[in-house]
C-alpha cells in the first residue's frame, strides 16, 4: 500500500475502516484454495425399508435388527479400480430414516442409534449414526448424524446387519413403513 492509499484511509471513519477490513477479509477468504474437508474416496450406498408397527411402548427401547444385508464391498472396489490394502477406513458421510409415504409423521421417536454387528456376535457393534434429541416435528425425514466411526472391519465383510434403535415419545399412532438409508464412505 502506498502512501496516498495509507493516508486516505486514515482519515475515513472508524465504522467505514471496519467495511474496508471485513472486505478486504472476505476478498482474501475466497481468493484461497480450500480443502472441503472431503477425503478421497468413493461412497456406498446402503438402502433398507423396515416397518414401525403401530402402538409400541414409549417406556421400551426398540430394536429393528436388519439382517443379512450384503455390503457389495467387493463390487465398490472392482467399480473404483481398488483392493482391499488401498482402504484406510470406512466412515458414515451421510444417514437418514425417512417414510416411505409422505403422510409418515415420525415426530413420535426422541432418540436413534444405528449401529452395524456381525450376526455372529450382535454384542460386537458399532454405532454409526445417531440422533439425540430427535427435533420435535421431523415430519416424514429424520436426518441422523453421522459418527466418526471407522466401521471398516463390518463393512469390509461380504455381509453385515444393521441395528436400528429407537426411544419413543409416544406411541406412533399408525403402522409407518419407513427407509433407511445410509452412504458409507470408504477412504483411500
Amino acid at each position: 500500500m502506498n502512501r496516498q492509499t495509507h493516508g486516505m484511509i486514515r482519515h475515513l471513519p472508524a465504522g467505514m475502516r471496519l467495511v474496508l477490513l471485513a472486505a478486504a477479509m472476505a476478498w482474501s477468504g475466497l481468493s484461497c484454495v480450500k480443502d472441503n474437508g472431503v477425503a478421497p474416496g468413493f461412497n456406498m450406498l446402503y438402502r433398507q425399508d423396515f416397518f414401525i408397527p403401530v402402538g409400541i411402548s414409549e417406556f421400551q427401547v426398540h430394536h429393528f435388527q436388519l439382517q443379512n444385508i450384503s455390503t457389495r464391498y467387493l463390487q465398490y472396489l472392482d467399480e473404483h479400480n481398488k483392493t482391499d490394502a488401498d482402504i484406510t477406513g470406512v466412515i458414515t458421510s451421510r444417514a437418514s430414516i425417512s417414510g416411505i409415504y409422505g403422510d409418515s409423521d415420525l415426530s413420535f421417536v426422541d432418540q436413534v442409534s444405528i449401529r452395524v454387528y456381525d450376526e455372529a456376535d450382535p454384542n460386537d457393534f458399532l454405532e454409526i449414526a445417531y440422533r439425540y434429541p430427535v427435533p420435535l416435528d421431523p415430519g416424514n425425514n429424520l436426518p441422523v448424524i453421522p459418527s466418526l466411526a471407522d466401521s471398516r472391519r463390518f463393512f469390509s465383510k461380504p455381509r453385515l446387519s444393521v441395528d436400528v434403535v429407537l426411544w419413543l415419545r409416544r406411541p406412533p399412532l399408525f403402522e409407518n413403513e419407513v427407509r433407511l438409508d445410509l452412504e458409507m464412505r470408504a477412504t483411500y
